[in-house]
């Protein structure tokens, strides 16, 4: 079977699992985890990993020649990846340096008017989670911090044209995490405010809660009723997850989800046994992978994660 080509291979480095909000569905946690074990915790450490990927994927390799892509994208996760502060900032930029494009999926928290100025030119992508325009769904979700604040419609659209204004060559993207508490709402209204260049509906995955899963109905009807926004709307169902994103956890180890409720699996430590060691330890789909590229709403480089 000939592999479809692709332009850009996306990374995502869930460079922390620390985050201020409690997302019932989230899959970035590790069991037996320990939040001092990060990478960013030591000064060398993550710019190491980033010089480790940069040797590796921007040169010729086996994934290069099956898939063809020209350009290589961190996308920096969580967690919540700017709760690290200038750590982040650190990594962001080194990993422009060596090469990369970059990107960064964030629950919009932390991204003051100061924190974008800083950042969002080194920034390709900006991705910023937003499940909900009710208080009230996002309080069962979980997408509130400590003092109950949340990211409300008008401070997304407040962000976005921000970030539009300081890089207007960047693209935008929400991704929205279809589950049991928001599969009825309708934010048709929000999202031709925002009108982001990629909007992803997730379904959620069975990893964790399993009270937050829903049925193929539920799914469904989620996406026919924001079905006037099909120029930038993504579905993303659970098959078209499944081992197809290239993923790094806190401690430097490439993982994949195991199975539904199964939590995880991974590879040894990159910088313990290199780049091409470690990704053969886990199961990547390739063939997955390129799929997201060619669904007739995906024409462009930014359809991943």
């Amino acid at each position: 079977m000939q592999t479809n080509k692709v332009q850009e291979l996306v990374i995502n480095f869930h460079m922390t699992e620390a985050c201020n909000y409690r997302c019932g569905y989230c899959y970035a946690t590790w069991d037996n985890h320990v939040l001092s074990s990060e990478l960013h915790h030591t000064e060398t450490q993550v710019s190491e990993l980033l010089s480790r990927l940069a040797d590796y994927f921007l040169s010729d390799n086996q994934l290069k020649n099956q898939l063809g892509y020209q350009k290589v994208r961190i996308n920096f996760a969580g967690g919540e990846p700017i709760m690290l502060g200038s750590r982040f900032v650190e990594a962001l930029l080194y990993a422009k340096s060596l090469g990369f494009n970059t990107s960064i999926i964030t629950n919009g928290h932390f991204l003051s008017p100061q924190i974008l100025s800083r950042i969002s030119t080194y920034i390709d992508m900006l991705g910023i989670s937003f499940d909900t325009g009710d208080y009230l769904i996002a309080d069962s979700i979980g997408r509130l911090d400590r003092k109950g604040n949340w990211l409300s419609p008008d401070k997304l659209f407040e962000i976005c044209s921000r970030y539009r204004l300081l890089n207007p060559t960047g693209k935008l993207k929400l991704n929205t995490v279809v589950n049991a508490f928001n599969w009825r709402e309708n934010l048709t209204s929000t999202m031709k405010r925002v009108k982001p260049d990629k909007w992803k509906l997730l379904r959620v995955l069975p990893v964790q809660q399993q009270d937050c899963t829903i049925t193929n109905e539920q799914y469904r009807a989620y996406v026919e009723r924001h079905h006037d926004l099909t120029d930038f709307v993504v579905e993303e169902d659970n098959d078209a997850m499944w081992q197809s994103y290239l993923m790094i956890n806190p401690d430097g180890c490439f993982y994949q989800n195991s199975g539904d409720g199964e939590g995880h699996t991974h590879s040894k430590s990159i910088l313990d046994i290199g780049v091409e060691k470690a990704f053969q330890q886990i199961s990547f789909n390739v063939e997955a992978f390129a799929r997201r590229y060619q669904s007739p709403a995906s024409t462009d480089s930014f359809q991943s994660y």
